[in-house]
């Protein structure tokens, strides 16, 4: 399961950073004690790692994680971007660059390359819209509604297959994942 703690950041309006990180450790905590493995994503650094560090990018967010599982050690001394730290038993921290967010009034691209959509990934929004990955919260690539029919039905759909078996040949049949700066991550 993962948390974009990074979306605190991205949300106007956001207060209280200790306080949602605090319900959202609650939360994993009970989680991870049932077998579940979290990922805690902090995916807002620039290419410049130097930047990032003299800024302090993401301290406060990272001073909450280290006090809530006691640790002795501070994560930017530890995590590399693009891969990971473990925190906690089945709880981690990974730690990326930032990425150009789709959306349907960005740039189109040539739409080659690959995504986990659909592989590895799925996301329901809060109404049971089930949609290919979580970067989709507009619902743009309406797969179905859990509330309506069965999520195995909706992931084997026609649309859920042209953008699975669309990816299988490298590219993006739906113009939001033209538009989604994450699959250039994956190369063509």
């Amino acid at each position: 399961m993962n948390f974009s703690l990074h979306s605190f950041d991205g949300h106007e309006g956001s207060e209280n950073r200790e306080g949602y990180l605090k319900e959202i450790i609650s939360f994993v905590r009970e989680a991870a004690a049932q077998g579940v493995i979290i990922s805690f994503r902090l995916w807002n650094l620039t290419e410049d790692n130097q930047t990032n560090l003299t800024r302090s990018r993401n301290r406060e967010t990272l001073a909450v994680l280290e006090e809530a599982f006691d640790l002795d050690f501070k994560i930017e001394e530890k995590v590399v971007p693009g891969s990971g730290v473990r925190i906690a038993p089945r709880i981690y921290l990974n730690q990326d660059h930032e990425f150009r967010w789709p959306a349907l009034h960005e740039p189109e691209d040539d739409g080659k390359g690959f995504c986990h959509a659909l592989r590895s990934q799925a996301a329901v929004l809060v109404d049971g819209t089930v949609v290919p990955c979580c970067l989709d919260g507009e619902g743009v690539i309406n797969l179905g509604n859990i509330h309506e029919r069965p999520f195995s039905e909706i992931v084997e759909g026609e649309r859920a297959n042209n953008l699975f078996y669309g990816f299988s040949r490298r590219e993006a049949v739906e113009e939001l994942c033209r538009k989604c700066g994450y699959r250039q991550r994956f190369g063509t």
